[in-house]
């Protein structure tokens, strides 16, 4: 979210205590009302779903600065979703309706959380196709992919992400067993194109990752 068009937003949340989580915590189950909307400010959010076989799939994941559950906000859709801390969290939640009545006629901040819905929904539509027509080893790449654009920082010529994501977070976000996920990983460290450097993962060229997926894609 540009920050510059939403300092108003932000400034709105001081009014609200900053609420700690610690990784795996749950700030939103999907069996219960949310308690308001949250303004994540610290560290990451993972919102996932639960198959009725209880397979976990992982929907997406929230970074500062991010406003959830919002579809809940704006037109009261009942949440079906959970979210979890990734990592140690730092909200401020605010009661939905005083959230709605703050935004409702501030057309540059709806503007903006449209903005990151949209663009949420697009990643979304890619990481489906991948989910269905892809195999498992370009289902993973499609992840690494999505994970190096959103936590990863130039490091070099490379790009590395600090924030450990496991192979069990791979495979929530590739909807794959772990031990799929971890076979599938060795194929790509052994070809140089990820490796594991203490609890960092470093992608030395974001561009022959790309290239290893059309070039899979065109395979198949």
């Amino acid at each position: 979210m540009n920050t510059d068009k939403t300092k108003e937003f932000e400034a709105f949340y001081r009014q609200f205590a900053i609420r700690s989580y610690k990784k795996g915590e749950m700030l939103i189950r999907a069996d219960d009302d949310p308690q308001g909307i949250f303004c994540l400010k610290k560290g990451y959010v993972r919102q996932y779903t639960i198959s009725k076989a209880g397979y976990e799939l992982t929907l997406h994941i929230l970074r500062p600065i991010s406003y959830f559950p919002m579809v809940w906000a704006v037109n009261g859709t009942p949440n079906v979703y959970y979210f979890e801390a990734l990592t140690l969290v730092e909200v401020g939640r605010a009661p939905r309706e005083q959230v709605v009545n703050f935004i409702k006629d501030k057309p540059t901040i709806i503007f903006e959380l449209l903005s990151e819905l949209i663009e949420d929904y697009a990643e979304s539509l890619t990481r489906i196709e991948h989910l269905v027509f892809s195999d498992a080893y370009r289902r993973v790449i499609s992840v690494l992919l999505y994970i190096a654009k959103h936590f990863g920082e130039k490091e070099g010529k490379g790009i590395v992400i600090h924030n450990r994501f496991t192979q069990q977070d791979i495979a929530t976000l590739v909807g794959v067993a772990r031990e799929t996920a971890s076979n599938e990983m060795v194929k790509l460290e052994k070809k140089g194109l990820v490796k594991y450097v203490d609890h960092s993962i470093l992608f030395e060229s974001i561009n022959k990752l790309e290239l290893e997926l059309s070039a899979n894609h065109i395979k198949s």
